[in-house]
């Protein structure tokens, strides 16, 4: 797999002639799986997925999962119906396979690796394929699908400007492309522009769009998930995956599996039983667990990466921070190609202490002294740490009983997990 990292880019490639010249070259195996939910947006698609995949499984369905990116392991992005993440010995099989057919033409690696999964797929049985879009959606690798049983659209923001631009209108056009003729779409809460535009692509597509917030509903009310379409009320469980924003990805989730007509009961126990590393995570045990503990500290991880993201983030810490005396820390290391201002400014009203560190892993970090002017620029005093160990022994002492929470980038939430396992 390192020799496969090594001979093509990870740049993503806005085009689809090459990924269907390599599909070809493999039998099409994109059009030999089983139903296909395909999910776009901008945040919130992996937790989508993840309380989907939760339901489809306590109702006893199998189902493959496509997300991106990885936090640990490049086999985390594949999860095979009924037997789980991907082996390195299968992940390395379908590789070469995608290497061979591939045979040195043009290709990115995400080209190369979306190929990898559907030809994976395409080899195990499930009941359902779970497909999430790396970026925009027209031209991701992922949209040679082409009759979806159903598409997922989360909410859409800003992000990847230095793909998608920083237009919310192309963004959200961008979002659309996964629209099929007649397909039916399922769509998050969104702001007026990507809202209009969501529904003029739906109608010229002959496609059957229905939007949170008017179509059904999904709200908390007395510790519960209340669930509300024209046709029923569903009294849930609160979803296991933590955060106020959680609420309205469980409520995309539920939509879509009462689409599909799974059992209450099972909607039920996936809302709950839903997993997603890296998402408002408290590292409870570990290495840096341990060293929390001796500080009466506590470390929550989240993969926000982007001003929406953030804000949602910054709303989920002010509920939980706000009912203690803790200090409030965050360790930030954010990519070159996001909005820092705008990131920090979303967390203006908690007046944190920030510690910006380097993301070793990322492929474009931003400069700490970049994140710290950025930081400054909207009247917070950011530090810097050399890097991730130092960080937490910055924050350690910064306070009585500090909450530490590690933000900004996916990288950076796979590194401190990574720093968590050292033995």
């Amino acid at each position: 797999m390192q020799h496969f990292s090594a001979l093509h880019p990870s740049q993503i490639d806005l085009s689809l002639d090459r990924v269907r010249a390599l599909l070809g070259k493999l039998g099409n195996p994109h059009k030999q799986l089983p139903p296909m939910v395909h999910v776009a947006g901008t945040n919130g698609k992996g937790s989508c997925i993840a309380f989907l995949a939760a339901i489809a499984k306590a109702g006893g369905l199998t189902a493959h999962i496509h997300t991106s990116p990885h936090l640990l392991r490049l086999n985390e992005r594949y999860v095979l119906g009924g037997s789980g993440v991907m082996t390195d010995a299968a992940l390395a099989d379908v590789l070469e396979a995608v290497q061979s057919a591939n045979d040195g033409a043009p290709a990115t690696q995400y080209e190369m690796l979306t190929a990898a999964m559907f030809l994976a797929f395409a080899q195990n049985p499930a009941d359902i394929a779970l497909i999430e879009v790396g970026l925009g959606g027209e031209f991701d690798a992922t949209n040679v699908l082409e009759n979806p049983a159903l598409c997922l659209i989360t909410p859409i923001a800003h992000d990847h400007a230095d793909y998608l631009t920083d237009d919310i209108a192309n963004i959200a056009a961008a979002k659309a492309g996964i629209i099929k003729p007649g397909a039916r779409i399922l769509s998050a809460r969104q702001s007026e522009i990507p809202r209009q535009i969501l529904e003029h692509t739906s109608a010229r597509m002959s496609a059957r769009i229905a939007f949170a917030g008017e179509d059904f509903h999904a709200r908390e009310e007395n510790g519960r998930l209340l669930y509300e379409d024209g046709d029923q009320l569903l009294d849930l469980p609160l979803p296991g995956l933590s955060g106020t924003h959680q609420i309205q990805n469980a409520g995309l989730a539920v939509a879509a599996a009462l689409h599909f007509g799974w059992d209450h009961r099972a909607i039920a126990a996936g809302l709950e039983q839903a997993i997603w590393p890296g998402r408002f995570e408290r590292i409870t045990k570990g290495k840096l667990a341990n060293l929390a503990a001796k500080k009466n500290a506590q470390i929550i991880v989240d993969g926000a990466h982007n001003p929406h993201a953030a804000k949602a983030l910054a709303t989920t810490i002010a509920s939980r921070w706000a009912k203690t005396k803790n200090t409030l820390v965050l360790i930030v290391g954010i990519q070159n190609t996001k909005d820092a201002r705008r990131y920090f400014e979303s967390f203006v009203s908690l007046n944190p202490q920030i510690i910006c560190v380097p993301v070793a892993s990322a492929p474009n970090p931003m400069s700490t002294a970049q994140m710290q002017a950025e930081g400054q620029s909207v009247g917070l005093a950011p530090s810097i740490a050399p890097d991730l160990g130092a960080a937490f022994e910055m924050a350690f002492e910064a306070g009585e009983s500090p909450m530490v929470v590690v933000c900004g980038s996916l990288y950076l939430a796979g590194e401190v997990l990574a720093l968590n396992q050292q033995k």
